[in-house]
């Protein structure tokens, strides 16, 4: 037949799915229809017949031009089509067998051929025309050695053999007369009572065995299965037992063994005779074959196998030759695993795993059950005709419900299965609680091994999704029966099975379309269990996880952002139905590796619906586990929470996942007060809502963070819109539904409160500043989201009001007010909106009435708020500052302070550079870029107006801000108030709240806010900000150094030109300095050069406590003192010698902290190089303010004279320059250095000590001429005699003294001022105490959280005060002469003068009386010595390093005091004498 003319072209197998397969039926039916009655006979010169049809059909596919999937259902559909074309078929294989046998090419795809025929169920056929060899080399028989002998034997007895029969006397007629009876056709007359008198009637008259009778009736059953009923029923009237039918059944199962015979009738039979009761399966159990324990022992074996494997998958092997070993046994083990399933004699040899085939076939399926609890769980599952039977019998009882609820359309015709004709197997389901009962336990029998029935899976799924669609929620939340059992058969048997399948993606997909229907907390459930057990309970599950975690390995091993496509493939074929173990490896090398976040997230991309929630689940599985969350001694945030936080804004950014679990997850460690987890939560919403933190802006994007929301979203931000605005919403979505939005923002307010004390025992502080920061950052990120994408509705519905915020919540007033804030505004804006459209002129509104409308909003919708927020707080708190000016700070946002306008200038130019001339190509572009103009236009337009009204509601709201108090200071508690209720806690919470607070305190200023005192707040700001530093976090500290940058750059301006000054700042109430009832004065006002003074002194006191932090040597307050310097380089410093300062001890702090604490290094280092570039634009002191000529040895002596200082006055009052109030300023910094160093008694023994040994080391050295020393040390012995006789006098005075300074503590401490003392100069020398005080008094009499007092220094102060008014006298004499001296060591310009002739007298005069002196220092020496039970030798020894400081004290200044200024050498002086530690003990 390979000649002659084609029925099919080549082009009809090309084109098989679109038409060739319609072609070939339509060609095959033509020639059934032409010779219906012959379709197998060839005809005569007819070219065209069946035969040669079938021929080409199955030749296709021996060719390989068709696979036998796409003709399989062809075939099977044309058998049916007439009874002939079966054998026919196999009449036309046998010839194409022939020809694949003897044709090399053909061979190839015989085996193709014969895996066809033999799917048709067509065997018998097959074995009766096939040769031998073709029946025994693709299993059509099972052994053909065995068919070859028992076709031998079959012919032998056909022909040859002899019958005998009739041994026992009977006679054949009755037998022949019983089987006619037996296999009669069955119909309604007949009926197993009218066959068991008919039966009993040949037994009597023929003399017939009635076992022979028992075994012909069985025999008839065997024959006739379909008519199990009437035989039942003529069994049930037979008179036989149980025993005897199990002894014949037994007896035909040996010996149907032994000669193999097909046994499935006999197996058949007994199942419906067990079914019926008939027979007792405990009788025909022992009949059965091998043993149970030699079952449970092979089940153990393989357990025990599955094992092996899995802990070998652990195993490193570093020898070439064992990784081949091993691979070699993988493959043999993978190809025994394909044999296990394929070969059939591991079950057709056991004669029980054919009863359970049986029984399930028939639908016993009660004694199936009984059979199956003799066995491990799902042992008998593992052998796939029994799952397979099973599968079937859901299959029939699944249908009806299955038709009725799932219908398919009409075009289709799907196959229907048919149901069991036998009353007693289960019924099929209907309803679904009959779906509940009865499939559901069967498939709970069957297990993973569903996976032999994909089909039954989907039809399982879809009946269940419809019945949970369904299926009512009671009033109570209640869910039905089935809600619940199909939970079981989730964890139990579908999501095993699809463990099972090969890549299967669809199936996947429904199940996710069911699984979805639950909440994220049963998914995530059965994850769990899927993941972790079910991997565990089954030896074929073992072997496919240690087979899949291979395959991961090597993926992972090369894995690049190049090899992203093809890796992406293999991970989505992989995780399609075994997602658990594959994410699992793949995290675990996230957390191990962040530079696989990339390409890991990329190759994600085919992955399927329910791969993306069980990498959610698998996401949160590892941040549960109990892992150190620290490192580095608990100083850091590990590697590998950060690699996974990373991980999940990634992956839940790019790809549809749910994001419950994730959310929940961060909420519950909250509650736990664990915030370091925070960084997932920070990490979702950068990513997927676009909203970054405002720390890493720069200056531009925070003036435009200032505008209105087009500006923000334009030049505010680094994120595009365009790019989050899909996951925005999924994340928003996700909040919302599992109602977390709110409760997440109040756990973190909560949270940031209390991390400082509760977050770990003992961590290092480093770490929680770390966590502080993060959980402020992420709360603020978090909220501006939300206040982003969260209509205020949907806000104002879930957010707890202010007052409960602050009481129940127990959270600070800055957080509540930055969440209630939107609420606020949309509150005033609707009033405002509502009043304007009460005015029938709305658009004719002149801007003064809509002021007056905004102003009468406000008060509308504050007042409320005002008295619910009174309260909360002290009522000391309001005798200061009005509630409304509270409401107001803490309401206001820059947006409402100014308008950024050079800003939306530089986004407009930008849009017209852009702006190209219009072809078609742009024009869409560009008519963009127009409308975005218009729009910035627009919206600058309006920002504008809002700012003008709300100045003009502030300007009406002033006036009752800040209340004047009786005879007190009306300034000090105000300030003290505003600074710890408003400015400091807002200053530190975001970088736009440190420049919005900066410009509240000018705005304040600007408004000419009564009883509001500007310089006494700057003055306390300025001050002392040690302890503000180092309190702060290392965000605080960048957001603080922000704010002084705002606050320094409004004091520089003013402090740049007298214009600027006298504009802006004369005759303001800011820079009064004395507070009358009645009118000021003119006098009462602080001038220009008063105001340079002052802010001079502010330069040094923050220099002051950023040194003290450098020198603390705690890491925190370097760090923190570094970024500050940083934040405020642009106009702190400007003084070149506070600049030199800073910059040694900048030094100083690289020297110690180089390869010890690196961080600090590297920031030292930064600032280093940043301070040395603006090194040109430092002033010398004498420019940034008028300093006074004093003498240089008021510093040197303690107890200057009143001379000195007076002279100093003279020579600036000369000058013309200053006025009276310098001369204070002098007097009060000359007395702030020299109070500063007095000590006690023994402190100036010390001193006295000290400085003798220093001058003897000095003698050693000769660096300078004799003269010079000699002259340096006559001046030391007149400061000794003159210390001498100063302490006597004291020891005198002291009992005296004690009683009148007691009387004047109270005025000597509101005098006190330690370099506070400067701002004296401001109030014009006045001593009027008609309800006035100086600016300086008010400064140091309040107390601040910040600013504590030093009432420890003041003690010291005053009794040096009072020792210096009664050595006045006594040492102008030499207080002048130390004053020549010092002059004489001046810069090499000045010319030295000659000594006259009296001066070398009272020189040798004074010489002698300090030999005298040191005499008498001497003997008191000795005799402190003695009392002390000390030799000399001890103090020398125990001095030894106060003479080395000394000596390079003396060596240091004596020198580098000629030419140096007043100010910067006791500067200098006060902290080089002093180390840190003295500032410790005053702290």
């Amino acid at each position: 037949m390979a000649g002659g003319h084609r029925l099919f072209t080549l082009d009809t197998w090309k084109n098989w799915a679109k038409s060739g397969k319609a072609e070939v039926i339509q060609t095959i039916k033509q020639l059934l229809k032409e010779d219906s009655d012959n379709p197998g006979l060839s005809q005569p010169s007819v070219c065209k017949d069946l035969s040669r049809g079938l021929y080409e059909i199955l030749s296709a596919v021996l060719r390989g031009n068709l696979t036998r999937e796409h003709v399989r259902p062809l075939l099977a559909e044309m058998l049916n089509w007439h009874p002939d074309l079966a054998s026919q078929l196999v009449e036309v294989a046998t010839l194409l067998d022939l020809e694949a046998s003897t044709i090399d090419r053909l061979s190839r795809n015989r085996e193709q051929l014969m895996m066809l025929l033999k799917s048709l169920d067509i065997d018998k056929m097959m074995k009766e025309r096939l040769e031998i060899e073709t029946l025994g080399d693709y299993g059509i028989v099972k052994n053909k050695k065995n068919f070859h002998t028992k076709q031998i034997k079959v012919k032998t007895k056909l022909f040859y053999k002899q019958q005998k029969f009739n041994l026992l006397r009977e006679e054949t007629e009755g037998y022949a007369k019983l089987v006619t009876e037996l296999n009669q056709e069955i119909t309604e007359r007949v009926t197993p009572q009218s066959i068991i008198q008919v039966i009993r009637s040949l037994i009597g008259g023929f003399n017939l065995d009635p076992n022979r009778v028992l075994d012909l009736i069985l025999e008839s059953l065997e024959a006739r299965p379909s008519q199990h009923q009437f035989y039942t029923g003529l069994l049930n009237q037979y008179p036989c037992e149980s025993a005897t039918i199990s002894e014949l059944l037994g007896f035909k199962l040996n010996n149907y063994a032994s000669n193999g015979k097909d046994t499935k009738g006999i197996y058949t039979t007994i199942a419906l005779l067990i079914q019926a009761n008939i027979l007792q399966l405990s009788d025909i159990y022992s009949w059965l074959t091998p043993e149970d324990s030699s079952m449970i022992e092979c089940h153990l074996k393989e357990e025990s196998e599955a094992k092996e494997i899995v802990r070998k998958l652990n195993v490193i092997s570093t020898k070439d030759k064992d990784k081949d070993k091993e691979k070699e046994q993988e493959r043999q083990e993978e190809e025994g695993l394909k044999e296990d399933f394929k070969n059939q004699e591991v079950y057709l040899s056991n004669q029980k795993i054919q009863l359970c085939i049986a029984l399930i076939e028939v639908g016993a399926w009660e004694h199936f059950v009984e059979i199956s609890s003799r066995f491990p769980d799902y042992y008998l599952m593992s052998f796939p005709p029994v799952s397979q039977a099973l599968c079937q019998l859901v299959h029939a009882t699944i249908e009806p419900i299955y038709r009725e609820v799932c219908n398919l359309p009409s075009r289709l015709k799907a196959s229907r299965v048919k149901p069991l004709d036998n009353p007693l197997a289960p019924q099929p389901a209907r309803k679904f609680s009959d779906v509940c009962s009865t499939v559901f336990p069967m498939l709970l029998v069957l297990g993973p091994h569903l996976y032999h029935d994909p089909g039954l899976m989907c039809k399982v799924l879809r009946v269940a999704r419809v019945a949970l669609k369904e299926t009512p929620v009671g009033e109570d939340g209640e869910r039905s029966n089935f809600y619940f059992e199909f939970l079981s058969v989730l964890d139990e048997v579908l999501l095993p099975s699809l463990s099972m399948l090969d890549s299967n993606p669809c199936l996947a997909e429904e199940i996710w379309e069911t699984l979805k229907i639950y909440p994220y907390q049963h998914r995530y459930r059965l994850y769990g269990r899927w993941k972790n057990e079910s991997f565990t309970q089954h030896p074929m599950l073992m072997r496919r996880r240690a087979w899949l975690l291979k395959k991961a390995k090597f993926i992972m091993m090369r894995i690049t952002k190049e090899t992203i496509k093809p890796v992406s493939r293999g991970i989505g074929k992989l995780t399609h139905n075994n997602p658990g173990p594959i994410f699992h490896y793949i995290l675990i090398q996230v957390q191990l590796y962040d530079n696989l976040i990339g390409p890991v997230v990329d190759s994600f991309k085919y992955l399927t619906s329910l791969s993306y929630d069980m990498l959610g689940y698998c996401i949160v599985e590892i941040l549960s586990e109990n892992k150190d969350r620290t490192a580095h001694e608990e100083m850091i945030i590990s590697p590998w929470l950060q690699s996974l936080s990373s991980f999940c804004g990634t992956v839940f950014k790019k790809y549809v996942t749910d994001l419950g679990g994730i959310l929940q997850f961060v909420a519950n460690q909250l509650k736990s007060e664990k915030s370091i987890d925070l960084l997932i939560l920070r990490e979702i919403v950068q990513k997927m809502g676009g909203t970054d933190t405002l720390e890493d802006l720069t200056a531009e994007q925070l003036s435009a963070m200032c505008g209105g929301e087009l500006l923000r979203r334009e030049a505010g931000q680094y994120q595009q819109e365009r790019n989050t605005k899909r996951s925005s919403l999924r994340l928003k979505e996700a909040l919302l539904e599992n109602d977390l939005a709110i409760p997440l923002l109040l756990l973190m307010a909560q949270q940031r409160s209390s991390i400082v004390y509760n977050q770990t025992e003992s961590p290092h502080l480093k770490l929680v500043g770390k966590l502080y920061d993060q959980c402020q950052d992420t709360m603020v990120q978090f909220g501006s989201y939300l206040f982003q994408v969260v209509t205020i509705e949907e806000l104002s519905d879930r957010l707890p009001s202010i007052g409960s915020l602050l009481s129940d919540y127990h959270i600070n007033a800055d957080v509540a007010f930055f969440l209630a804030r939107p609420l606020f505004i949309n509150m005033l804006n609707s009033r405002y909106d509502e009043l304007r459209r009460q005015d029938r002129g709305e658009k004719k509104l002149t801007i003064e009435q809509k002021k007056d409308r905004y102003i009468q909003a406000c008060n509308e919708v504050f007042e409320p708020i005002v008295s619910s927020i009174q309260p909360h707080f002290s009522i000391k708190v309001w005798e200061d500052m009005d509630p409304s000016f509270f409401l107001t700070f803490w309401t206001l946002t820059m947006s409402d302070l100014e308008v950024p306008h050079h800003m939306y200038e530089k986004e407009i130019k930008k849009i017209d550079a852009n702006v190209s001339p219009s072809t078609n190509k742009r024009k869409k572009e560009t008519d963009r870029l127009l409308a975005l103009k218009e729009k910035l236009q627009e919206e600058e337009k309006r920002q504008k107006e809002h700012v003008d009204r709300v100045y003009a509601r502030l300007q009406q709201e002033k006036d009752g801000w800040f209340m004047l108090r009786g005879a007190r200071s009306p300034k000090n508690d105000t300030v003290t108030a505003f600074l710890q209720l408003c400015l400091f806690p807002r200053c530190t919470f975001t970088a736009l709240d440190a420049i919005y607070c900066a410009k509240f305190v000018k705005m304040l200023h600007n408004l000419k806010t009564p009883n509001f005192s500007t310089l006494i707040c700057y003055d306390r700001m300025y001050c002392d900000i040690t302890y503000t530093v180092a309190s702060c976090t290392e965000q605080e500290a960048h957001r603080y150094g922000r704010f002084l940058l705002g606050t320094l750059d409004t004091v520089m301006h003013w402090h740049a030109s007298q214009q600027n000054y006298e504009k802006e700042c004369a005759n303001y109430p800011g820079f009064v300095t004395k507070y009358r009832v009645s009118r000021q004065e003119a006098n009462d006002y602080v001038d220009y050069e008063n105001y340079r003074h002052v802010v001079h002194k502010w330069h040094y006191k923050i220099t002051k406590a950023l040194v003290t932090c450098l020198e603390s040597g705690d890491y925190i307050q370097i760090r923190n003192a570094i970024l500050i310097l940083q934040g405020i380089l642009q106009r702190f410093p400007v003084i070149s010698n506070l600049a030199a300062v800073i910059e040694k001890r900048i030094e100083k702090v690289k020297n110690e902290e180089r390869n010890r604490r690196n961080d600090l290094y590297v920031l030292a280092n930064s600032y280093s190089g940043r301070l040395k570039g603006a090194k040109p634009n430092l002033m010398p002191e004498t420019d940034f303010h008028i300093v006074p000529k004093r003498p240089q040895a008021a510093k040197v002596v303690n107890g200057a004279s009143e001379k000195s200082s007076s002279s100093a006055t003279n020579d600036v009052k000369s000058s013309g320059e200053v006025g009276d109030q310098n001369e204070k300023i002098v007097k009060m910094e000359t007395s702030e250095t020299t109070n500063g160093e007095l000590e006690g008694k023994e402190d100036r023994e010390a001193k006295e000590i000290k400085k003798e040994s220093a001058s003897k080391v000095s003698k050693e050295k000769k660096e300078a001429s004799e003269k010079r020393k000699s002259e340096d040390r006559e001046i030391k012995k007149e400061e000794k005699e003159k210390k001498d006789k100063d302490k006597k006098e004291e020891r005198e005075e002291k009992p005296k003294k004690r009683s009148k300074e007691s009387k004047k503590s109270k005025y000597d401490d509101e005098d006190y001022a330690d370099p506070e003392r400067d701002d004296r100069a401001l109030v014009g020398g006045g001593a009027e105490r008609e309800r006035e005080s100086s600016v300086t008094s008010n400064a140091s009499s309040a107390s601040n959280k910040m600013e504590p007092p030093e009432s420890s220094r003041g003690s010291k102060r005053r009794k040096t005060e009072h020792n210096s008014k009664s050595r006045k006298e006594e040492g102008s004499r030499r207080e002048h002469k130390h004053k020549e001296r010092s002059k004489s060591k001046e810069p090499e310009g000045e010319t030295q003068t000659k000594e006259s002739k009296k001066e070398k007298k009272e020189r040798k005069r004074d010489r002698s009386q300090d030999e005298a002196v040191d005499s008498d220092l001497k003997r008191k020496k000795d005799d402190r010595i003695k009392s002390n039970g000390r030799s000399e030798d001890d103090h020398k020894h125990r001095h030894q390093t106060h003479r080395a400081d000394s000596e390079e004290y003396h060596d240091r200044y004596s020198s580098d005091l000629r030419g140096k200024d007043y100010r910067e050498y006791e500067y200098e002086r006060d902290y080089e004498k002093h180390p840190p530690s003295r500032h410790k003990r005053k702290n």
